[in-house]
């Protein structure tokens, strides 16, 4: 931003939306856009003028914000990448909205961050390869520890009768949790 260059920042949700929005609001105020289906005709029209006029450079929303017209872009982020809500499967037209930002950041000459906690398949095999560069972030947040795993053979619940889809450590850590 302190570059004269804007944003695009993408969630999976649309009711995710307000929450990031007013998080880069708080931070940014009317610098701020938003995109997407629920918008009115009007709305959808104001935002897409302010952007396009250069009034709006951070553009927050789900997949279809990728589109925005944004005339100088200097970054895209999508958040959660994994998310299968990325993908555009009707109505027409079909498209996946990380291999749009893929090449919207080819077009821009800028990064593209794709963020998550759990990549998509795709994205960490590119990084693998080294198409991607890959960054991780080894610690949580002010050093919370890491949630335990508890790996289940569920053969062994079924040679103990458990038929159902929770193994008997799970269902008895939820209910205590629900009780």
């Amino acid at each position: 931003l302190e570059s004269g260059k804007g944003a695009i920042v993408l969630v999976p949700e649309i009711s995710l939306t307000p929450q990031t929005v007013s998080r880069f609001v708080g931070r940014f105020g009317a610098r701020v856009a938003v995109l997407h289906s629920r918008l009115s005709e009007g709305e959808r029209h104001d935002q897409w003028q302010r952007i396009k006029k250069g009034d709006a450079d951070i553009v927050v929303g789900p997949r279809s914000a990728i589109f925005a017209p944004m005339l100088n872009l200097g970054l895209i982020v999508i958040d959660e990448e994994h998310e299968t809500s990325y993908k555009q499967t009707e109505p027409a037209p079909l498209y996946h909205a990380r291999d749009v930002a893929v090449k919207r950041s080819e077009l821009a000459n800028c990064p593209l961050i794709l963020g998550s906690a759990t990549p998509s398949l795709e994205s960490f095999y590119r990084a693998q390869r080294g198409e991607y560069r890959l960054l991780s972030l080894p610690s949580r947040v002010s050093n919370i520890g890491m949630p335990s795993v508890k790996i289940v053979d569920m053969r062994e619940e079924l040679k103990k009768d458990n038929r159902t889809i929770f193994s008997t450590a799970l269902r008895t850590t939820i209910e205590d949790r629900l009780s």
